[in-house]
């Protein structure tokens, strides 16, 4: 069996950190913002959890955008890669907050996340101008 060539997997870490780092940034500033909202107004709880969703998804696609932009080539995939990265980080948060599990809710967000990073992947590999990070 072929053993993984060491300098490929190199190539895709970095990537994949930038664009995880990028999308959780966007979701944490994006909630932020919806803090603030909630707290200067009275919105209801099916808003709330529709819009942290469609803040998740944005999130997603920002991460596989970013990513795509840093490795010029696999969109998709490294797309798919940061959805998984993402969605793992949220459960993991959702888990310790109230320790629900994995529900059918958590399914939904899981493949809106991974379309939304693979789409942004896949233009973000598709960009003419590039992102140069060090």
């Amino acid at each position: 069996m072929k053993q993984p060539d060491v300098n490929s997997i190199k190539r895709f870490i970095r990537p994949i950190t930038f664009g995880v780092v990028f999308g959780t940034a966007a979701c944490f500033i994006l909630l932020i913002l919806m803090s603030i909202v909630m707290g200067l107004q009275d919105i209801p709880q099916s808003i709330v959890a529709l819009t942290s969703t469609l803040i998740f998804i944005v999130g997603g696609f920002v991460a596989g955008y970013v990513c795509a932009m840093l490795s010029h080539e696999r969109g998709m995939m490294l797309g798919f890669c940061c959805g998984t990265c993402l969605f793992c980080m949220l459960s993991l948060a959702s888990l310790a907050l109230d320790g629900s599990g994995f529900g059918m809710l958590a399914l939904t967000k899981l493949v809106a996340v991974l379309i939304s990073a693979a789409l942004g992947g896949i233009i973000g590999v598709n960009k003419k101008k590039k992102l140069k990070f060090m």
